[in-house]
């Protein structure tokens, strides 16, 4: 730091700057620790740009002030788990310079032509590649002579901690890169992520249960990455896609950015399918303004855009800054995070009689959004984050997921704030309440928001498909005395006439409407027992049951050790199946259904020829198919006679082995069963074709 100099307001306004530098940098590297090594940020990105901005002004305004740890000049977090492994990058893994609106960008380009020695206001002459920021967990792979042998996180940029094991277990992470004239050695970099709609089911996995609720993707991936046993994590449903590289020995075929995709893409990997060539900045800009306003639309969650200049050799001339490269920007979007206040809890009941606290907000906009209302999801996690009416929160909104309530400013909390006490009798018919842990249940199923909410399930178009009985119409027939329970659907033929004076309703329209309930009443073995509602019986499981017992009647006369038999049902679930059938109310439920002429169909059982080639064998699949989908190769079996579990057990006969396979094929080779790699499953089908 440099000496002081003279005197009076000035100088002390310098030595202010000063300190708030200081001030900054600590909390900045406080920050960039609970982003990389916690997964658990404690502010929301707009407000970590905003303190990295204010850092950069003071930065430029006292060049001579020189931070040996400047967060300008640092990627990353160090790796700070002293049990952990490390290793260093081949070559650095910088961060991108973050931009948040379109003047920065377009000072950005004008930045990146005055290096090139372009003349000014030739925007055209820059082509840039376009393509998502995805918000998940960055990754480096590392592979020498075509094999996969060394799995790094970014940590600083320059070390990263070893993660081998656990990389390996992420779809489309390639144990071997596929073609010829493989690099001797190459460093893959791309993103780990996790879709929105497996990370909804994983979500809905943890309330079930009295575990924490994730907060997000990124935070979902973050955590299961860092696990100290990888066994099982092939099953978490992460995916890799590629971005970049790091060292590569054989680069010189790639005159382009899109020419090293093609490359990492005939490799193997998956590259994003929302790529673009863009000329200009406003190519940038245009693409960032279409992503962004049909985001929730994709797979991933992604908070901007990257632009990279498509040039490798304009990418060479321009090189980097000690933290970013000088040829690659990222764009956000505008944030999906935001402060709020909790006007009051509410508590509601679906249609198994969960009963979940809803937080009603003060109305807040997010990311064109106002959202009124925000998820607690259970009353486990109400009382971990400890939420009150009056609370100023932190919400967040991913993608169509149901906001949430992330974080309690306890600072401004009041000073006669209460807790939330759970309620001990059903909000709707004041029942009592059941349940232990964090998730309460109304066991009264004729409670009306329960019958409300299993009547539209009902006729969802994975149960009974009755597209006329959708929530708006389902609320006019409770409203005009029509439905009072479930099985009241059944005989809507009898108010034909009460029917056609509804507002909204002729004469064609109730037709089709009892046209569709006709065809209802004999529906498929797996949709009617998805449809009843059971709680923890969801499609797959409907489906399970439906070929396991084939009948109805098995099913319901079944007893609990009979539903253990079931592949994939556990204590939990058959005790749920046994409770629903033994309840007499249900017994009562299912008479009214056969009295209004509900005839469910038994499953269909395929009819294979006995000399098929793989009757009387039992396969599993664990890990990644390169050729094909695990649920392709299971219908390429059982079309040829063979069936299909997902556990490993002594019934079983092969076990097909993709990358990331773990636990399954250590059990396999302990039982002794036959393990086929994927070369030679597919030599097994080509074998079954002659």
């Amino acid at each position: 730091m440099s000496k002081r100099r003279g005197s009076g307001p000035e100088s002390e306004r310098g030595e202010q700057a000063i300190v708030r530098m200081h001030e900054l940098a600590a909390l900045l590297r406080h920050h960039d620790d609970l982003y990389y090594n916690e997964a658990e940020p404690e502010i929301t990105d707009a407000e970590y740009d905003a303190l990295r901005r204010e850092f950069e002004a003071l930065e430029r305004a006292h060049p001579e002030v020189e931070l040996p740890d400047s967060p300008t000049r640092r990627v990353g977090a160090d790796v700070r788990d002293r049990t952990a492994q490390k290793a260093e990058h081949r070559v650095p893994m910088l961060s991108l310079d973050s931009l948040t609106n379109a003047e920065e960008v377009r000072e950005f380009a004008i930045r990146a032509r005055k290096g090139l020695d372009l003349e000014e206001g030739g925007e055209r002459d820059l082509v840039w590649s376009l393509e998502p920021k995805y918000d998940g967990v960055s990754a480096n792979l590392l592979y020498e002579d075509g094999s996969f042998v060394l799995g790094l996180s970014r940590g600083d940029g320059r070390i990263g901690e070893v993660s081998t094991a656990n990389y390996a277990r992420v779809k489309g992470v390639l144990a071997k890169l596929r073609g010829k004239k493989l690099p001797r050695r190459i460093e893959v970099r791309g993103e780990i992520l996790l879709s929105r709609s497996r990370f909804r089911e994983l979500q809905e996995e943890q309330e079930k249960s009295d575990q924490q609720v994730f907060r997000n993707a990124r935070n979902a991936v973050a955590g299961a990455l860092k696990r100290v046993d990888p066994s099982g994590l092939e099953d978490f449903g992460m995916e890799f896609i590629a971005w970049g590289v790091g060292a590569y020995d054989g680069g010189n075929d790639t005159a382009t950015y899109f020419d090293l995709l093609d490359r990492l893409t005939e490799f193997g990997f998956t590259r994003t399918d929302l790529l673009e060539e863009g000329r200009g900045t406003d190519a940038i800009l245009d693409y960032h303004d279409r992503l962004e306003a049909t985001r929730d639309e994709y797979a991933f969650e992604m908070d901007g855009i990257v632009a990279k200049l498509a040039d490798m050799a304009q990418q060479r001339m321009l090189g980097r800054t000690a933290r970013a490269p000088k040829w690659a920007l990222a764009y956000k979007f505008a944030p999906r995070q935001a402060w709020t206040r909790v006007e009051n809890i509410l508590v509601q009941v679906g249609r198994t009689g969960a009963i979940t606290p809803v937080a009603v907000l003060e109305p807040v906009d997010l990311a064109g959004v106002t959202v009124r209302r925000a998820s607690l999801h259970n009353f486990g996690l109400l009382h971990e984050r400890d939420v009150r009416p009056r609370d100023r929160v932190l919400v967040e909104r991913a993608g169509d997921v149901i906001p949430e309530v992330v974080r309690v400013d306890l600072e401004a909390r009041p000073e006669d704030s209460a807790p939330f006490d759970a309620p001990t009798h059903c909000p709707e018919c004041r029942e009592p309440v059941h349940g232990e842990g964090p998730v309460l249940y109304c066991s009264n199923i004729d409670c009306p928001a329960q019958i409300r909410e299993r009547v539209i399930h009902l006729a969802g178009r994975r149960a009974l498909d009755i597209d006329r009985l959708g929530e708006k119409y389902v609320d006019q027939l409770f409203a005009a005395g029509l439905l009072a329970s479930v099985e009241d659907v059944f005989e809507l033929d009898r108010h034909r006439e009460q029917l056609l004076d509804l507002e909204r309703w002729g004469a064609k329209s109730v037709q089709s409407l009892l046209d569709e309930i006709d065809r209802a009443k004999e529906p498929e073995l797996a949709r009617f027992l998805y449809a009843l509602g059971i709680r923890h019986v969801g499609e797959k499981t409907s489906q399970d049951l439906a070929a396991h017992f084939g009948s109805f009647a098995s099913i319901r006369d079944a007893d609990r050790e009979a539903l253990l038999e079931v592949e994939g049902i556990g204590e939990v679930v058959a005790t749920e199946i046994s409770a629903f059938f033994a309840s007499e109310r249900n017994r009562a439920f299912l008479e009214r259904l056969d009295a209004a002429g509900v005839r469910v169909r038994d499953a269909e059982r395929k009819q294979l020829a006995e000399d098929a080639p793989l009757v009387g064998r039992t396969f599993v699949f664990t890990g990644g198919l390169e050729s094909m989908t695990r649920d392709e190769a299971r219908e390429r079996v059982e079309v040829l006679g063979a069936k299909t579990v997902t556990g490993v057990s002594t019934k079983v006969t092969d076990v097909v082995v993709g990358a990331g396979s773990g636990s399954k094929r250590a059990k396999a080779e302990k039982l002794g069963l036959t393990i086929l790699e994927e070369d030679a499953f597919l030599q097994l089908l080509e074998a079954m074709k002659s």
